[in-house]
C-alpha cells in the first residue's frame, strides 16, 4: 500500500531538473464522505508523463520528457494532501492511476498544440482489499505560446482536480443510496401468514394441526400410521436510506396439506406426534433468525451469510427431524416421546412465536 507522502518542495519554478511540480491551490469542494487514503500508480510504463515543447538556446522550440516530481503518484497524492481535508472517520478511498499523459506538438506558426488526458480509478478500502466505485477518464486540448511553461503544469493540475471534483460529485450523490457505499446493514423480521388458507398451512400456535389437514393419497414406504412433511424460508426486501441497507425478511414455516398422509390410526396421541414435527420445523425457523441477528453482519457479507446458513439451518431441521422419530420410534416410545415434547416445548419458549 502506497503511503501518503508530505512533499515540501520549492515553487519558485515548475520544472526543476525535468520535473513537474504541481502548485499548491485548495481544492474547491469538502469531499461528500470520503478520504483519499492511497494513490498508486498502475500506468503499463510509470515513466515520464509528459513530452513538453522547451526553448533551447538557440531559441529553437525542442520536445523533451519531463515526469511529475517524484513520480506520479507521490506528486498526486502529495498535492491532495496538501490541499483537500482528510476526515478518517468517513469512508477511506484508493486512487489508481490508469493513464496520464500531457503531449505536446509544435505547430508551423511557432505555437505549440497540446493534449492532456487522465484516467482515474476510484475504490473504497475494505478489510478484504478494495471494491472499486467508479472511473474518471478525462481529456482536453490546449494551445499556447512558446515560453509558456507555467500552462504546462497548469493544465496537469487541472485536470487532476477534475477527476476529483467528479468523484466527489458521484459520492455525493451515490452515498446516501449506493449498497456499494452503505456503512451498515439493519434487520427486521415477520413470520407470513396467508389471509385465506389453501394447501399450505403456515405455522401458528393458534392453528395446530387437524386430521382433515392430512389430505395425500400416496402411502409413503415404511411401517408409518402418518407422515407430515414441514419446511420453512423467506422472502426478502432490501432498500437503503441514509446508507444504511434495511432488509425485510419475512420467515415462512410451513407444511403442505398435500404431502400430509395418514393410514386408518387417528388417535390424538398420533397427532401430536405429527404436530411436533411441525413443532420442529418451526424452532430452526426461530434459531435461524436469531443466527442472523448474532452475526454481526456487514454489507459486503451478510447476502452470502443469509444464504449458506439457510442451507446449515435446512440441514439442522432435517437432522433434528430424524433424530426425533428415530428416539421416539416414530411415537411408539411413549417414554421417549414425553422427553422429546418436554424439551421441544422448552426450545418453543426459548424462540417464542
Amino acid at each position: 500500500m502506497f503511503c501518503m507522502v508530505l512533499v515540501v518542495i520549492s515553487l519558485a519554478s515548475f520544472v526543476i531538473h525535468n520535473d513537474i511540480v504541481l502548485l499548491d491551490e485548495p481544492l474547491p469542494f469538502k469531499p461528500n464522505g470520503f478520504y483519499i487514503d492511497t494513490v498508486i500508480d498502475e500506468r503499463h510504463e510509470q515513466g515520464s508523463v509528459a513530452i513538453i515543447a522547451v526553448v533551447e538556446k538557440n531559441l529553437k522550440p525542442v520536445l523533451k520528457k519531463a515526469n511529475l516530481q517524484g513520480g506520479a503518484a507521490t506528486a498526486i497524492v502529495g498535492f491532495i494532501a496538501r490541499n483537500l481535508s482528510a476526515n478518517k472517520s468517513e469512508l477511506p478511498v484508493s486512487i489508481a492511476i490508469r493513464d496520464i499523459r500531457l503531449t505536446e506538438t509544435v505547430l508551423p506558426n511557432g505555437s505549440i498544440e497540446g493534449k492532456v488526458a487522465l484516467s482515474l480509478s476510484f475504490s473504497q478500502l475494505k478489510n478484504y482489499g478494495t471494491q472499486e466505485l467508479v472511473n474518471y477518464n478525462g481529456s482536453s486540448r490546449y494551445v499556447r505560446r512558446l515560453g509558456d511553461d507555467k500552462f504546462v503544469e497548469a493544465r496537469l493540475r487541472g485536470i487532476i482536480t477534475s477527476g476529483l471534483v467528479y468523484f466527489n460529485s458521484w459520492m455525493g450523490i451515490n452515498l446516501p443510496g449506493n449498497p456499494k457505499l452503505a456503512k451498515a446493514v439493519k434487520f427486521s423480521f415477520a413470520q407470513y401468514s396467508d389471509k385465506v388458507e389453501g394447501d399450505t398451512i403456515y405455522y401458528s400456535p393458534s392453528r395446530p394441526l387437524a386430521w382433515k389437514d392430512f389430505q395425500s393419497k400416496t402411502r409413503p414406504d415404511g411401517p408409518f400410521e402418518a407422515v407430515v412433511m414441514p419446511s420453512f424460508g423467506y422472502e426478502m426486501e432490501e432498500s437503503i436510506k441514509d446508507g444504511v441497507i434495511k432488509v425485510q425478511m419475512t420467515l415462512k414455516t410451513y407444511v403442505a396439506k398435500s404431502d400430509c398422509w395418514v393410514g386408518a390410526t387417528r388417535s390424538s396421541y398420533a397427532l401430536a406426534h405429527e404436530q411436533r414435527h411441525f413443532d420442529i420445523a418451526r424452532i430452526i425457523t426461530r434459531q435461524y433468525q436469531q443466527k442472523i441477528l448474532n452475526a454481526a453482519l456487514t454489507p459486503e457479507n451478510y447476502q452470502a451469510f443469509i444464504s449458506m446458513q439457510y442451507l446449515d439451518s435446512y440441514r439442522d431441521m432435517n437432522a433434528m427431524e430424524r433424530k426425533y422419530d428415530k428416539e421416539t420410534r416414530h411415537g411408539l416410545d411413549a417414554y421417549a416421546q414425553s422427553l422429546w415434547s418436554k424439551k421441544i416445548d422448552e426450545l418453543l419458549s426459548e424462540h417464542p412465536f
